[in-house]
């Protein structure tokens, strides 16, 4: 690497006088030993270049930092060597060849050579995930016997013989290793660094051959070979900015490669969390939806069996209860399908006596099977309570059902009530282990639960509060007098309704349970329903109420018959979610084609809360009526659509 070394071992005069052409004193060896310092400082600026970017990244980036190290280190020596030497012409003293610190300073020179091509080597090889060298390679005898070399070498030009020999086997062999391979992204720094690295190996290649031809003893002119080696330095600085250069950009891009795939990886396990935690999500809120039905439903099956009792006064009993349990999963699932859209309160007048009694005998299948005891201390005369029915009687519910879960086999709960000032206070204790002081602020949250898995949803409280809460009533939770926990809700006389309108469906106004009179002989329906059971409930039913009925089971034959036939019907009943056409598109082809018979027309539902629900009934022209809905209000609704007689 040494610019101008043609003319460093010309016979030096016997007089020790200084050779006007020695040690770059001419134009084209000044250039050279310019871009030699050159050269120098930007083997040091690229080391610290990949120091910096080695941080965090892999071991190919500390090789190739060690790399230009060990350039910088070769370079540093060999412009001290002729700086020193052009110090020794001015003072008109010549500076031999076999000096000693001449001898150690191309020492320097040829270890950090060997450093330099070794170190790339090894980089591209570890950026491959390969092995560039044996295991009888040793980087500190390497480093001795290169330094041995260096200091034995009687001239700088057998030093770059040497170097033809062996550094462009080292850069070939890297060019090989960062060569793109089958698979890979087309990367243009890439192929330009394996392009320097393959000119970069034949030009010392060259070198070697130009130290041949000039001599590497005693160098003579020749034409252009000795030009070569004068202006190897300016040629090897381009070659290594280059390199270099491109290096970097292959680092950078891939390190931007791993970015970006870590970016990508972490998308997708974020999608595969969002998908597990909607999962979840659901899960729990179906759980919670059965939770809140189960206890009215484990009622309705406990005297389900009591209807084919042979005593009257039995089945009389059961029959009743399992219609007023069957209205509580009603109401229930209004609750839950609104609870999160702020539904409007319906206030009436309770009974508060009666309507604790109702829900307690939902219980008593519960309260046989697990040997417990359920005590109302109820004052002979309550005022009664404005509220909404429903949601008063599933905050009892909850409740109760909370506390027969909390309380030990042969335990007591008990449900209080009396009037207050500012309202009535119901309670509800049990004898179980109680509410820690530090959950009781958190057991109103969703889904907060300290039950095992399958005992418990978080939902129950939540709706608890909720209800109280819409009501402008609140909730306490405190100690029971025996131990275990009370539960106070403060339920308001004149319930505070909510600033906001409720966002609620614009369904059907409740009509009569049954008509005082039946649909006039002759009438005919024809009921749209994909659900055999309910379509076949509402047909029974509407001919007992005197009506002629049809019954089809997809939109597609519905809208046939209407469209082909429609002189046959005078109303038409037709649910919402429907397989095929479904109740909206049914609604819209009707819009289109015939709509006179909109205003003939009424829906059912059991679909109160999704987006497309509420978009449907937004622009719906024919009344909804709400799934489950008592079938006299159905009918009452379709006489009122019916066509005049």
């Amino acid at each position: 690497m040494a610019a101008g070394s043609g003319m460093m071992s010309n016979p030096v005069c016997a007089q020790r006088r200084p050779h006007p052409r020695m040690y770059f004193f001419d134009n084209i060896g000044f250039f050279s030993l310019i871009c030699l310092l050159i050269q120098c400082g930007m083997a040091w600026i690229f080391a610290g270049f990949f120091g910096v970017l080695a941080r965090g990244r892999g071991p190919w980036m500390y090789s190739w930092r060690s790399a230009f190290l060990g350039l910088g280190m070769a370079l540093a020596a060999l412009g001290i060597r002729f700086a020193l030497a052009h110090h020794s012409i001015a003072r008109h003293w010549v500076m031999s060849e076999g000096d000693l610190h001449v001898r150690l300073l191309y020492g320097l020179y040829f270890t950090g050579k060997l450093l330099f091509g070794m170190c790339l080597l090894s980089g591209a090889a570890s950026m491959r995930g390969e092995m560039p060298f044996r295991k009888w390679w040793s980087p500190p005898v390497w480093v001795l016997l290169a330094f041995a070399f260096g200091v034995a070498s009687p001239t700088i030009e057998v030093l770059l013989l040497a170097q033809g020999i062996w550094l462009p086997v080292m850069f070939w062999r890297a060019a090989s290793l960062l060569r793109p391979r089958a698979g890979d992204e087309p990367e243009a720094a890439r192929w330009v660094a394996v392009r320097v690295l393959q000119v970069w190996a034949l030009m010392w290649l060259l070198y070697g051959v130009a130290v041949l031809i000039c001599g590497p003893l005693h160098p003579a002119k020749v034409w252009p070979w000795s030009f070569l080696l004068r202006v190897n330095s300016l040629i090897d600085l381009t070659l290594q900015v280059v390199a270099a250069s491109s290096l970097i950009v292959v680092v950078m891009s891939d390190t931007q490669r791993t970015a970006l795939s870590a970016l990508r990886e972490r998308d997708r396990l974020r999608e595969r969390v969002q998908r597990d935690d909607k999962l979840r999500a659901l899960s729990t809120l179906v759980s919670g939806v059965a939770h809140e039905i189960n206890n009215p439903l484990t009622a309705i099956l406990g005297f389900a069996d009591d209807l084919d009792d042979p005593d009257p006064g039995v089945r009389s009993r059961a029959a009743a209860i399992v219609r007023e349990q069957s209205e509580r999963c009603r109401g229930i699932v209004k609750r839950m399908s609104l609870l999160g859209r702020r539904a409007g309160l319906e206030p009436t007048e309770i009974q508060v006596g009666e309507s604790v009694r109702r829900v307690a005998r939902g219980f008593e299948p519960q309260i046989a099977k697990a040997r417990l005891q359920l005590q109302l201390d109820l004052p002979p005369a309550l005022r009664p309570l404005l509220a909404d029915a429903t949601g008063f009687e599933q905050v009892l519910a909850n409740l109760i059902g909370n506390a027969l879960q909390a309380s030990p086999p042969g335990g007591v709960v008990t449900v209080g009530a009396r009037a207050l000032p500012a309202g009535l206070e119901v309670t509800v204790s049990d004898q179980g282990r109680g509410v820690p002081v530090a959950a009781r602020t958190q057991i109103f949250e969703p889904f907060w639960t300290t039950k095992k898995d399958g005992q418990g949803t978080g939902l129950g409280l939540a709706v608890v509060e909720a209800i109280v809460a819409t009501h402008g009533g609140h909730v306490d939770v405190g100690d029971a007098p025996g131990g275990g926990a009370r539960f106070a809700v403060l339920w308001p006389w004149q319930p505070g309704l909510a600033a906001t309108p409720p966002t609620e469906l614009p369904v059907a106004e409740s009509m009569p349970t049954l008509a005082a009179h039946g649909a006039p002989a002759g009438r005919r329906l024809l009921v749209i329903d994909d659900e055999p059971l309910v379509r076949s409930m509402i047909a029974q039913r509407a001919r007992t109420d005197g009506w002629s009925v049809e019954e089809v089971a997809s939109g597609e034959e519905g809208l046939r018959c209407l469209l082909e036939q429609g002189d046959r019907f005078d109303a038409v009943v037709c649910d919402v979610r429907m397989p095929g056409l479904s109740g909206a598109g049914f609604h819209d082809a009707l819009a289109r084609q015939a709509p006179q018979w909109l205003q003939r027309l009424v829906f059912v539902t059991g679909d109160l809360a999704s987006r497309e629900a509420a978009s449907f009934a937004a622009r719906c022209r024919a009344p909804i009526v709400p799934k489950p809905f008592e079938v006299g209000e159905l009918l009452g609704r379709l006489r009122e659509v019916a066509r005049p007689a």
